[in-house]
């Protein structure tokens, strides 16, 4: 075996070039990395462990119903990078991101799954993926197709079944409406972690270090799903280290900007005063503290920053 190692790559092939030539593959676009998800790669690393080969999850980008429905893609729940990052904590120890595309969809089911699994180099010891998984043109394939193939090439395989919480079926789509509904302890049940947002970090217009005395980080989400507007506790990840932080979701009506509306996040981190100016800084929402409001003054709007951070600090602890 090939001890804890942590490899990203496009195709099978390059496990090669890692010493990789026995794997068990979990097949998904895993956005999210939800406790379904979870799941699968749990019975993933059993089964690698039976059949003594490599756990490898194998996902696609861009997002197939991307690809598919271009007028109507999905809010992509994490980036691509954190997916790949997650599919390692939770067990695969290699991550295989296969380029789609229009004419890779509409290939047969026979065909599809040739184009994912074949590489003469290595062996597949085992196929796992979710039991109402379809591929191939018009979704055509199913785990039919996949238990023919396995017991004809040899290979262990197991459809998992779908997680089941409050009655509900776990995926990313519940994920999704339950974050955009603001109801973040829901989501965070299904993730089975708090959920977070990740951006770099761009200037604004300086109102918070100037008025309020309390700078904020404007970031720039290009992955994720916004909650409703208004302040959130939170922790905030910069450099390796955590913080405690408030979260403003919004459009800052008390600065009246016509023609600016733009919602944006920015995070205000106590006891942190670093230039951090086009770096990255994560931040998990723990809870919805109260609504964006237009106040008489910035004034007023410092005194209401003040006692939401006393409020987030009691939520978020030291």
């Amino acid at each position: 075996m090939t001890g804890n190692i942590k490899l990203n790559v496009s195709s099978l092939g390059e496990l090669v070039e890692n010493g990789i030539t026995r794997v068990s593959i979990a097949i998904g676009v895993f956005d999210g990395v939800h406790r379904g998800h979870q799941l699968l790669l749990k019975q993933l690393a059993e089964m690698a462990e039976r059949n003594n080969s490599v756990p490898v999850a194998m996902t696609f980008y861009p997002h197939p119903r991307a690809v598919l429905n271009p007028q109507n893609p999905p809010p992509l729940l994490i980036s691509p990078w954190k997916r790949i990052s997650l599919l390692h904590d939770y067990g695969a120890q290699a991550v295989v991101t296969l380029p789609f595309s229009q004419s890779f969809a509409e290939q047969s089911p026979e065909k599809f799954m040739g184009k994912c699994l074949h590489s003469p180099e290595i062996e597949i010891c085992g196929l796992c993926l979710g039991e109402k998984w379809r591929f191939g043109a018009k979704g055509a394939g199913g785990i039919d197709l996949l238990e023919k193939m396995s017991v004809k090439e040899g290979f262990d395989f197991a459809a998992v079944r779908e997680f089941v919480m409050n009655g509900e079926v776990v995926s990313s789509t519940g994920v999704r409406r339950a974050i955009a509904g603001g109801k973040l302890s829901e989501a965070a049940e299904m993730l089975g972690r708090n959920y977070s947002l990740a951006g770099i970090v761009e200037r604004g217009h300086q109102d918070a270090t100037r008025d309020l005395q309390h700078p904020t980080a404007n970031l720039n989400i290009q992955y994720g799903v916004l909650p409703p507007c208004g302040v959130y506790a939170a922790r905030a990840f910069i450099n390796g280290r955590q913080y405690i932080a408030a979260v403003n979701i919004g459009i800052s009506p008390t600065y009246d900007r016509p023609g600016e509306k733009k919602v944006r996040l920015e995070v205000h981190c106590i006891d942190f005063s670093e230039d951090i100016y086009g770096g990255n800084v994560e931040v998990e929402l723990l809870e919805y503290i109260r609504e964006e409001r237009c106040f008489l003054s910035p004034g007023e709007l410092k005194k209401q920053i003040e006692a939401d951070l006393d409020k987030i600090v009691q939520i978020v602890g030291i």
